[in-house]
This record gives structure tokens, C-alpha cells and sequence, in this order.
């Protein structure tokens, strides 16, 4: 996999903010920030090419979906198809973008999913088997209940006879929000099933390894959602049992004092 050089990736991104803003007089620097959901600070930092490390995935993804009025990742990769920003996009969407997935990032239903109750209802609902209300009332109860009742409001989640399920075909979330989604998941990982019939698998591994090792890993690791993504979404495979794949890969270290300085929105 190539590595895209992110000081390319800075500077289209403030090419892409200047061209906007030329286009459309009558939008501010602060409406185009409101418009993606991002700090103005953060936006001003791009705009004048004075970011020094590049903003969360997330970030990215918003405003690059706001300059552009799209909402599917794979609308964004085309747009940007053979730039830095096209390579960066491909890079970390690769899983779903090999598949024909199509994925939106929906800024409401990030807003609407940061608490775990309300992510782990919908995303019962996202099965293709759905979800019943006297599931979510076994698993959650009367608050599990009130977000279900919440997300259906909001058109998020409808209702199909005594199933509820989710009015977006794929999304993807902001990546703030992933490691609390991850916990909330991985709490149904059930250590006591043991023997023949045993339906889970979960491992552990650290070691301190070498640039190539850490590449080797990745790569495989990729491959195999590849192949997985695509299970999940071939129709041999519908059925009811509610299945989930947690992966991450990472150090097991702090992240550099800089980076994370321009990871977030600044203080104003």
C-alpha cells in the first residue's frame, strides 16, 4: 500500500477551502465551518496552510462532503480520483470501496449515536433480520426502549410490522466515538463458551515489532476485513444470527504531543 504524502493532502485540502470560498462570496469562513460541523479555528488553520499534521479522518470527511454537497464515501473517492486526497480516502476506505459498498457519513445520525445505547440499537437494526422491540427491552430495558423510540422520531430507524430497522443502508461514524463503540461491543464477547460448538473467537496479541512487521500485519489484517465485509454483504449469507467483527490495530504507546494538538477543534 502506497503512503500518501500528507503535506499534499494539507495543501489540496486549502486549495479545495479557497476554491470554495471563491465560488460562493456570500458563505464565511465561520458558515462553512458550521456547514461541516468542524471548529472555525481548525478551518482557518487549513485555509492559511498553517496546519503542520492533518486533521481526523473525520474531520476530512466533513468537509470534504460540505465543499462538495455529497454524502457516500465512494462519491468522494471519485471525485478525488488519482489526488493525494482520491489515494488518502482509498487508503482508509479500502474495506468498504473493494466491495461496492456504499457508505455515508450522516452528520445527524453521528450526532445521534454518540451515546452507547443508542449505537448498539441501531446498530441492531442495521442486521438484515432487524430488530424486535421486546429484543431491545430484554437487552437494554426501558432506556434501550426510549432510544429506540428516540432514533425512530428522527427517521433514523423505521418500523416494518413488529421489526424495526435502520432507514440508512451503510454509514459510517466518526472515528471521536470509536474506541467507547468498540467497549460497548465488546462487551458481548462471551470468554465462557467452551468446546466443539463453541460460535466466537477472540485473541490478544502485542509484541514490539519492526516498520515491515507492523506493514505485514496490517495488510493481512485488511485483506481478511476485505473478505469479510464481502460475506456480510452477500445475500447467501442473510439469517438472523446477530453476528459481530470487532479489529483494531495499534501501539501501544502515547501519541505524539503535536499530532494530537491538530487532531481536534483548538480552544478560541
Amino acid at each position: 500500500m502506497t503512503m500518501v504524502n500528507n503535506s499534499l493532502i494539507l495543501n489540496q485540502l486549502q486549495d479545495s477551502v479557497l476554491n470554495y470560498l471563491n465560488k460562493n462570496k456570500n458563505i464565511s469562513l465561520n458558515g462553512l465551518a458550521k456547514r461541516c460541523s468542524i471548529s472555525e479555528p481548525t478551518l482557518r488553520r487549513i485555509k492559511n496552510g498553517q496546519i503542520k499534521t492533518l486533521p481526523t479522518l473525520t474531520t476530512i470527511v466533513d468537509l470534504l462532503c460540505s465543499l462538495n454537497k455529497v454524502d457516500k464515501i465512494p462519491e468522494l473517492i471519485e471525485i478525488y480520483k488519482g489526488s493525494p486526497i482520491g489515494e488518502f480516502l482509498q487508503e482508509h476506505f479500502s474495506v468498504l470501496s473493494s466491495n461496492d459498498l456504499s457508505y455515508e457519513f450522516n452528520q445527524e445520525l453521528d450526532e445521534a449515536l454518540r451515546d452507547n445505547i443508542s449505537y448498539l440499537v441501531f446498530k441492531l437494526s442495521c442486521n438484515s433480520s432487524g430488530v424486535k422491540r421486546t429484543k431491545i427491552q430484554e437487552m437494554f430495558g426501558r432506556l434501550g426502549t426510549d432510544k429506540l423510540n428516540a432514533l425512530v422520531n428522527k427517521g433514523l430507524i423505521k418500523r416494518d410490522g413488529e421489526v424495526f430497522k435502520s432507514a440508512i443502508e451503510g454509514f459510517s461514524l466518526g472515528h471521536e466515538t470509536f474506541v467507547d463503540h468498540f467497549k460497548a461491543v465488546a462487551d458481548f464477547i462471551k470468554t465462557g463458551e467452551i468446546g466443539p460448538k463453541k460460535n466466537n473467537l477472540f485473541y490478544n496479541f502485542s509484541e514490539s515489532v519492526n516498520e515491515k512487521g507492523m506493514r505485514e500485519i496490517l495488510q493481512i489484517q485488511r485483506t481478511a476485513l476485505k473478505k469479510i465485509a464481502k460475506i456480510l454483504n452477500d445475500e447467501e449469507f442473510i439469517g438472523d444470527i446477530p453476528l459481530f467483527v470487532l479489529s483494531a490495530i495499534d501501539t501501544l504507546d502515547l501519541p505524539q504531543a503535536e499530532e494530537e494538538q491538530d487532531q481536534g477543534p483548538t480552544l478560541h
